[in-house]
């Protein structure tokens, strides 16, 4: 995945979780990536994780 790519994916699951009408399973089902690639993506925008 290119570097732009990336980052808009990493848009869309923070637009759609701090929307805060969506859980991490529906994120995931709608951009067709794992729960684990959004619940990471979470947590390193909350500086969880580095």
């Amino acid at each position: 995945m290119t570097t732009l790519a990336r980052q808009a994916l990493v848009e869309r699951v923070l637009m759609f979780w701090r929307e805060g009408q969506r859980d991490t399973h529906s994120i995931a089902a709608e951009l067709q990536i794992t729960e684990r690639e959004v619940c990471d993506i979470i947590e390193q925008s909350e500086g969880r994780r580095p």
